[in-house]
């Protein structure tokens, strides 16, 4: 009967041995685990703020009936990367503790830096190659038929961004410029304002 009773007892010494282990392990891995993934609900926190204080940005710009360039300071860590599409701003993290990628629709249509132009310059020299000299800037109005060839460039530009993103470098400030075509429409001189995102 005695030797019984102490094989119980060590059963039930090795069996709460055991647990204590298992329990260890788990509040190890807890404690290893558990603050990356806060560190990365911060970081995506941080994230879609930044991406909508872009996005708002943006779409001021785009909804002002001002033609002109304004400038936006990132104020993103430098591990993020921006990018940027004509309906789209994503911002991608990645680091030793995980990935995070975060993307925010924007309310209107702007036209990021792209192969077609880069800067205002570039929108009015690419716009006068498809429309016959004329640029709908000032007194250089557009014909109304130009406006298809408008339309059809943006679209072209829109695919491409698609594609390939525009990616500012956040230590630059980034122009975010409404420019405003002229052009003989049907019921006389007609507006089409054009955003342009560009470093």
């Amino acid at each position: 009967m005695g030797l019984k009773d102490d094989e119980m007892a060590w059963a039930d010494y090795l069996i709460t041995r055991a647990g204590l282990l298992v329990f260890t392990a788990i509040l190890l891995l807890a404690a290893f685990k558990v603050p990356p993934l806060f560190i990365l609900q911060d970081v995506a926190g941080e994230m879609d703020a930044d991406l909508s204080s872009i996005a708002s940005f943006m779409e001021g710009v785009a909804g002002s009936s001002l033609q002109g360039a304004r400038y936006y300071h990132f104020d993103t860590p430098g591990e993020v990367t921006i990018s940027m599409t004509a309906r789209f701003v994503a911002a991608d993290y990645g680091a030793g503790i995980g990935s995070v990628t975060r993307a925010r629709a924007l309310m209107t249509t702007v036209y990021p830096a792209n192969s077609l132009w880069v800067d205002r310059s570039g929108l009015l020299e690419e716009i006068a190659s498809r429309c016959g000299g004329r640029s709908g800037i000032g007194d250089d109005l557009l014909l109304d038929s130009d406006m298809a060839a408008v339309e059809g460039m943006l679209g072209q530009v829109e695919a491409e961004l698609a594609q390939e993103p525009f990616v500012p470098d956040t230590r630059q400030p980034l122009v975010v410029e409404k420019v405003i075509l002229y052009y003989e429409g049907t019921d006389g001189i007609e507006r089409r304002g054009i955003t342009i995102v560009y470093q």
